[in-house]
């Protein structure tokens, strides 16, 4: 779901940038929203290929702020389905957090 979100940013965002008239063509937060959303679907990977650890949570918590950052580039540049891209982005992380919390046995002191 994170990549699916992601690559939807990067179409919308690809979009964006090189058709005229949609107001935000060819401008630089239209190459950072297609730069952040690219850096998301490789993070995606690179968190299903590490192992449990604090690596893993060090990527998601980028994956987080990369998809919370570029919702933010959407909103500066009015581009509503951005933004929704990056809250399906979003919620495949929290998915993607929820699927992977083990189950402990004993008490936890």
């Amino acid at each position: 779901m994170i990549v699916a979100g992601a690559l939807g940013g990067l179409a919308i965002a690809i979009y964006n940038y090189v058709t005229p008239l949609t107001g935000v063509n060819g401008t630089y937060g239209a190459a950072l929203a297609i730069f952040g959303c690219a850096m998301l679907i490789l993070g995606a990977f690179v968190v299903q290929l590490t192992p449990p650890g604090a690596l893993r949570g060090s990527f998601r918590f980028l994956i987080g702020l990369g998809a919370v950052l570029t919702a933010l580039a959407g909103y500066f540049l009015h581009e509503w389905w951005l933004i929704v891209a990056m809250a399906i982005t979003l919620l495949g992380l929290a998915f993607d957090i929820a699927q992977s919390r083990t189950t402990r046995k004993g008490a936890l002191a």
